[in-house]
Order: structure tokens, then sequence, then C-alpha cells
């Protein structure tokens, strides 16, 4: 277990816990001890300090639920984007039914594919992929082309790349 939650920056899911053959007493004594906090209805936090990006990240696809991945600005940021901050983005397939945590945006898509999400580790969308959603989704137009600029500037999508997720992001 501690593996796993190292992984995920110190927080694993109650179906985690479940998987790797921890009892629900056994989960609820750690708590009651203060061993751990519970952050949410899904997620446990192996520490009792506050959550780091990483943390925070994998807790809001635990929270929101099955077939949530990050999206936009925060999957960039996750693949390595610096200097831009913005509100933690998740998307979610149009037939799922998300909780909706706070401090999470939640956005249901038709078109997500399976090909659009990096394979293993924390959900996310591909880099070229979260640019277009991240522009798409952006306050402003300046907002909009400084993160397209931006992920292109700091290698983490080609152009051409952004160009050709355009063309399958509506």
């Amino acid at each position: 277990m501690g593996a796993v939650a190292t992984r995920q920056g110190g927080v694993v899911s109650r179906a985690q816990l479940a998987a790797l053959g921890m009892r629900r007493w056994e989960v609820v004594a750690e708590l009651r001890a203060r061993r751990w906090a519970r952050f949410g209805r899904q997620t446990i936090s192996t520490t009792t300090g506050s959550l780091g990006e990483c943390a925070l990240w994998w807790s809001a696809t635990f929270e929101v639920g099955s077939g949530a991945a990050l999206d936009g600005s925060t999957a960039l940021q996750a693949a390595g984007l610096r200097g831009f901050d913005d509100v933690l983005h998740v998307s979610v397939p149009k037939s799922a039914q998300p909780r909706r945590p706070s401090g999470v945006v939640v956005h249901e898509t038709r078109r997500r594919r399976p090909d659009d999400l990096v394979e293993g580790g924390l959900p996310r969308t591909r880099p070229p992929v979260a640019a277009v959603r991240a522009a798409l989704w952006a306050r402003s137009d300046r907002q909009a082309a400084f993160v397209l600029a931006a992920t292109v500037q700091q290698r983490l999508a080609t152009s051409e790349s952004i160009a050709e997720a355009f063309s399958t992001v509506r």
C-alpha cells in the first residue's frame, strides 16, 4: 500500500485500499487514530498534513468518479507546464454520472477517445488534446493564446500535433 500511496502523492482511494486487502474497519481505525486523514468521500491520505499538487490531482480523479481524467490546463501542468495557474479541470465521458467536488471543474465530453489519454499513471489527457481543451475553456482569447504558445515553447507538444488535435476536439 505504501508504494501506491507514494506514487500518488500520499493518497489512495477507498477502492484501492479494498483491492489491496484492507478491510473497512482497518481504514476506520487508521482514521480514528489520526494516522491517516480523509479528503472527500473517496480519498484517504496516508499522512495528516496538507496535500501537495500531485495528491490533489489524484484526489480529484478519485472524487469525480469512474472515467475521470485530468484535462485542459490541469493535464498540461501534470505534464510539466510551468507559469500557468488555473482551476482544476477534470473530464469524464458524457455517459458518466460524475460527482462534482468543490474546487474541481468537471467537463462532460462526448468526443473523448481512448487514445486521447496517457497510458499508465495519473489519468490525464495527452498534451496536444489538453492544450486545445485548455484554449477552449480559457477565460479569454489572450489566455487561450498564452496556453497554446506555452505548450509549444515548453516542448510539451508540437504545433503540428496541436493542429491535429484541433481536428478531433470540437
